[in-house]
């Protein structure tokens, strides 16, 4: 009975197992995520995000045709990790003005995972002057983000169309603000996040005067 047990385990234990493409495909832009934030876009080869997600670059092209495949979907995902937050908090139960400030909140870097999101955008931003496609994904990420906020504004806007104005000069102000807290010396990370916190309450404050 016990030799019988037995072989029935080792057959349990030979049994292949069911790898989850979308979680292998979201593990491993992770690793991109954290090569790009702590070393650079340059150093974003095949071969290092491998041995960072801890599978042979086979396995890694098994899911990205090339290294090119591999940065867009990683500047992609981190688009919609922010863009998903950024919803949800326009969804809550607040003021016009609360909910507008909850968002903004969301698009900063004021947590470890948003700080790797910006590190991540950075990098991007850098290589993107030479790169169609990495350009387009920036316009696309900016026309939803234009959007968005032009929608949580329109309800304290004051004049027809204003909120076009008023969103356009709140974005160049996080992409300001949002750059200074990840460029902060490790020191001083928690000292910038909490003036950026007051800032943009001011900011708002001072927009809708």
């Amino acid at each position: 009975m016990k030799r019988a047990r037995r072989i029935e385990v080792r057959k349990a234990c030979a049994l292949p197992k069911i790898v989850d493409p979308e979680e292998k495909r979201a593990a491993l832009v992770a690793a991109s995520w954290n090569v790009i934030a702590q070393e650079g876009l340059g150093a974003a080869t095949l071969r290092r995000v491998a041995s960072v997600a801890g599978v042979t670059t086979g396995a890694l092209t098994h899911y990205f045709s090339d290294r090119d495949a591999l940065l867009i979907e990683a500047l992609r995902a981190a688009h919609v990790a922010a863009g998903a937050r950024m919803l949800e908090a326009a969804a809550r139960d607040l003021s016009p003005k609360d909910r507008l400030t909850a968002v903004v909140f969301e698009a900063l870097p004021l947590d470890h995972n948003r700080l790797t999101e910006w590190k991540v955008w950075l990098a991007f931003w850098g290589a993107a002057a030479g790169d169609a496609r990495l350009l387009e994904e920036n316009r696309r990420r900016y026309a939803e983000w234009r959007k968005l906020l032009r929608a949580l504004l329109q309800p304290l806007e004051k004049e027809p169309k204003q909120s076009g104005e008023w969103a356009d000069n709140l974005m160049v102000f996080i992409d300001g603000l949002g750059i200074k807290v990840t460029l902060a010396e490790p020191g001083r990370f928690y000292r910038e996040r909490t003036r950026a916190v007051t800032m943009v309450t001011a900011q708002i404050e001072s927009l809708l005067a």
